[in-house]
């Protein structure tokens, strides 16, 4: 029954049907023809939204549009431009540290790499980057945003695997710091080398940077109120979520004076429109975590899992190929609502405790967003250089190799995740 669930998925998907959709009408017939009820999967799917955490969702995507309109996206642009935009390759490391600013705010991908790429890739491409390095140093940068707290891939994670979000959100900041100075380094070393030539023509001037830094300081206290509440339990991520869109708001009509009546209703409707896609998306992977654990997918998966479970390595490496590719397929979200369930006490059999392989498996999921020809990361950033997919691939190589060199020492060595939480945290886990 599993098999044709897949094989529906797949016919739809190669029609053109959305995600969504191919999801929802693949699931329904698998449970029709499996003898369950066609409003099986409305039910199911109700019951994996209906969390009170998850009201974050649409405040959270709400003070990222907020932020994006209000011209804070801009501002943060411009104070890591001065900040280290004098380097051998300033800009693309500016897209670097920039990106992972705005990702504590706007906690999507997609709305990291659009929103920094519409700003980015044009002032990269006058100062001689090609269109296509200069996307897929935008791409690249996106899929950390995963780890960058508070990301709606994590919260969803967070909630379905039952662990603490101020832990979780702890446990990414080392990887997703390790991973955003390795890709700095490998953009500095091809320009320094001329490999990918730039004629950013930026120099140091304290003054600008102190002018930069002054017009920039509200913007940057955004993710500090947002991250320093929830870290110090003043509030919860639903809580730290409106307090997002009340500060956005002040920032966006007050104090950047951008935001108009217009611009409101605008955003208004494109925050229903991301909000359904997220939650619904949510909501039909937790239909097809149900299909596969009623059909007793689960215990054939373990038994598989079971035969190789002695050899560390093999199964690292497996679960890496799975999240990598099903991360792809189903636009990360869906994959981990679905997979973690599974894998989390196989692998906790190798040693991973529940917030060590959840920090593992998000992490592979950003490598899943940005990789070409089904990353969509890289539709948002091809769109906005006006350059085709096939050319991401080799400038991408080196990103996708330091996020995989990653994962594999977080795999190996857990304190790597582990080290904040148990020391900010209160984590006792193994």
């Amino acid at each position: 029954m599993v098999l044709i669930l897949l094989l529906i998925f797949a016919v739809l998907l190669l029609l053109g049907a959305p995600i969504l959709a191919a999801m929802g009408v693949s699931t329904w017939v698998a449970l029709v023809l499996n003898g369950q009820a066609g409003n099986l999967l409305a039910q199911t799917s109700f019951h994996g939204i209906s969390t009170f955490t998850f009201l974050a969702i649409p405040l959270f995507v709400l003070a990222g549009e907020i932020m994006e309109k209000g011209g804070i996206t801009a501002r943060l642009a411009n104070f890591v431009i001065v900040l280290v935009g004098w380097l051998a390759g300033g800009l693309g490391i500016s897209v670097v540290l920039g990106t992972m600013l705005f990702s504590g705010i706007s906690v999507s991908v997609n709305a990291d790499a659009a929103a920094i790429g519409s700003v980015m890739i044009p002032l990269m491409v006058k100062a001689g980057y090609r269109k296509e390095w200069a996307s897929s140093i935008v791409a690249a940068s996106a899929g950390t945003g995963v780890l960058i707290p508070p990301s709606i891939t994590m919260i969803v994670l967070g909630t379905i695997a039952g662990l603490s979000i101020k832990q979780l959100f702890l446990a990414s900041l080392l990887p997703a710091m390790l991973i955003g100075i390795g890709k700095a380094i490998v953009i500095w070393y091809k320009a320094r080398t001329g490999r990918e030539p730039s004629n950013e023509n930026i120099t140091f001037s304290c003054g600008e940077m102190a002018r930069a830094a002054v017009d920039a300081v509200p913007a940057l206290l955004a993710p500090l109120i947002i991250l320093g509440g929830i870290l110090s339990g003043v509030f919860t991520a639903t809580e730290a979520a409106a307090v997002s869109v009340v500060y956005a708001g002040l920032l966006g009509v007050v104090v950047y004076k951008e935001i108009t009546w217009a611009i409101a209703a605008r955003m208004l409707v494109s925050v229903a429109r991301l909000t359904g896609v997220v939650v619904g998306l949510i909501g039909v992977a937790s239909a097809v975590a149900y299909f596969m654990a009623y059909t007793q997918v689960s215990l054939a998966i373990a038994d598989w899992a079971g035969s190789i479970i002695d050899n560390h390595l093999l199964f690292v490496s497996l679960l890496m190929l799975l999240f990598w590719l099903m991360g792809a397929l189903l636009d990360g979200i869906p994959a981990l609502v679905i997979l973690v369930p599974l894998f989390t006490s196989m692998a906790g059999r190798v040693g991973m405790s529940p917030l060590h392989f959840a920090i593992f498996a998000l992490a592979v999921t950003g490598i899943s967003l940005v990789t070409p020809p089904l990353g969509s990361a890289c539709f948002v950033v091809t769109s906005i250089a006006g350059v085709e997919m096939r050319s991401l691939f080799r400038p991408m190589w080196p990103f996708i190799a330091i996020m995989f060199g990653t994962i594999l020492l977080l795999a190996y060595v857990p304190w790597f995740s582990l080290a904040l939480p148990r020391l900010l945290g209160g984590y006792v886990g193994p």
